[in-house]
């Protein structure tokens, strides 16, 4: 036996049509799939949706793991002989089961995984003896976003790679260190089909990131009086405010909350101080020094020079207010420049070779082709193709290329930082749906009369003599 599939412990490999098998390998956060077709010809049943798979090479390599998504049932023959087409997803799923709402400070990108999973998986099974060393984030905060999403950011900001394997393992690693199963070349005669694109669309060497904003060093706004005015503007909005008149300490109290018992009282939002009715009024001979820290915008530029010699500026905004360091700021336009400042390339090929993997990288020579360049293993499609062969579609980049989906999920993700949420928030209330929710009509029951669909069946509600049907290579056997 070529391959052997498990769903929930049981062996349904006879079960499955051989040549519907396609498992899809992709990079990062875009999580495999794996999809199938399933006929009850084992009797035990059509499984349920959240139900595990296990796909096993005679190896005992696994070819997928992960979880059922979806079922479809579908007349998988011209005769109509009903089964389930599968759709499964990896394990990913797991990993965001739950929501990660943590503010790291000066720790590295592997501890920050490492936590992910110790704080948020817990009693899931995911393990991270594939975690790598990583550098040191300054600072970054994640508010009630999925961990693959945070993962992908960690991965934006340090170039690695990452992904949840087949055996639950979370891999996190540097581009270049996991190398593909074989190199192309011009003589190579283990691949076919190689189609190599070169785009200048997602080029940038400019790179200004706009994050939130920090506290400026302290400074001293001073201020004279003129024996009348019991106002004092200041020119923003202030922090650590302390006040001294004629170098003499002052009291500061909050207007309209503090309605007595201070020297001054402070509007922050209007950028004022108001004197306190029963205290002197300052003099054209007193000084009100006030000094605070104000907030700064954080504002960076990091730039390719080489890049921009060789095509030119290409500049490149980055709006992200979860940033409140220059440093963070200045790490996060280094990651741009370090995927984009230069041209990509991307193609495809078609190989019978096993053990490939997204994130692997690869190397090509072609001096027919002009090009020597080293590329990352974005997706891999396994098809059945019987007898337990499989062919590998392998798609291939030298950097990041940003799809349609991803595009529209950062879209909405970006919206999230419209709202500021607290280290310090709590859930009010958790909702759950009941089975009293549900309106009487969608209780109401299909049932299906049926015996050995797999294998004998009527061709109409009024004949009696059962219809047979024999048809080869629709699943494994040996």
């Amino acid at each position: 036996m070529a391959y052997s599939i498990t769903i929930n412990g049981i062996d349904r490999t006879s079960d499955v049509q051989a040549n519907t098998l396609v498992t899809t390998d992709n990079l990062n956060d875009q999580q495999d799939t794996c999809t199938f077709n399933l006929v009850n010809r084992s009797g035990n049943g059509f499984p349920d949706r959240e139900s595990e798979v296990i796909i096993t090479l005679a190896d005992g390599t696994r070819l997928f793991g992960g979880i059922i998504l979806t079922t479809e049932f579908v007349p998988i023959t011209t005769y109509g002989i009903p089964g389930l087409t599968i759709t499964c997803t990896d394990y990913v799923r797991l990993l965001d089961s739950n929501l990660v709402h943590q503010n790291y400070i000066g720790m590295t990108a592997d501890q920050i995984v490492k936590d992910f999973v110790t704080t948020y998986c817990a009693g899931l099974g995911i393990t991270t003896s594939n975690v790598l060393s990583g550098p040191a984030i300054d600072q970054i905060s994640f508010n009630y976003i999925q961990i693959s999403q945070a993962m992908r950011t960690i991965t934006d900001l340090t170039g690695y790679n990452w992904y949840v394997d087949y055996n639950k393992d979370l891999h996190f690693f540097p581009i270049g260190t996991n190398m593909a199963p074989i190199s192309l070349s011009d003589s190579g005669d283990n691949y076919w089909g190689l189609d190599l694109t070169q785009d200048n669309s997602q080029l940038k060497n400019r790179v200004y990131v706009r994050g939130s904003t920090k506290l400026s060093n302290m400074t001293t706004n001073g201020q004279k009086g003129d024996g009348t005015s019991t106002i004092f503007l200041l020119p923003d909005k202030p922090h650590n405010i302390t006040i001294t008149v004629n170098g003499v300490s002052k009291s500061v109290g909050i207007q309209n909350i503090d309605l007595s018992g201070f020297d001054f009282y402070l509007n922050y939002d209007e950028k004022y101080l108001v004197q306190d009715s029963g205290g002197a009024v300052l003099g054209t001979s007193d000084v009100l020094s006030v000094q605070y820290q104000y907030d700064l915008p954080i504002l960076v530029a990091v730039e390719d020079t080489a890049s921009i010699a060789e095509f030119g500026v290409k500049e490149f905004p980055i709006f992200d207010n979860t940033i409140t360091t220059d440093q963070a700021a200045i790490d996060r336009a280094s990651a741009e420049l370090l995927d984009y400042s230069t041209s990509l390339y991307s193609g495809t090929f078609y190989t019978m070779v096993t053990g490939f993997k997204s994130g692997q990288t690869l190397n090509l020579v072609s001096a027919l082709r002009s090009i020597t360049e080293v590329y990352t293993v974005t997706q891999v499609i396994g098809t059945s193709i019987g007898g337990g062969v499989f062919q590998y579609q392998i798609t291939l980049a030298t950097a990041k290329t940003m799809g349609v989906i991803r595009f529209l999920t950062e879209m909405l993700e970006a919206n999230q930082n419209l709202i500021v949420v607290s280290n310090t928030e709590v859930v009010d209330n958790l909702q759950m749906i009941t089975d009293s929710l549900l309106s009487d009509s969608l209780t109401d029951m299909l049932t299906i009369d049926s015996a050995g669909a797999y294998d004998t069946w009527c061709p109409d509600s009024v004949s009696t003599t059962p219809k047979t049907l024999a048809k080869w290579d629709l699943f494994q056997w040996g």
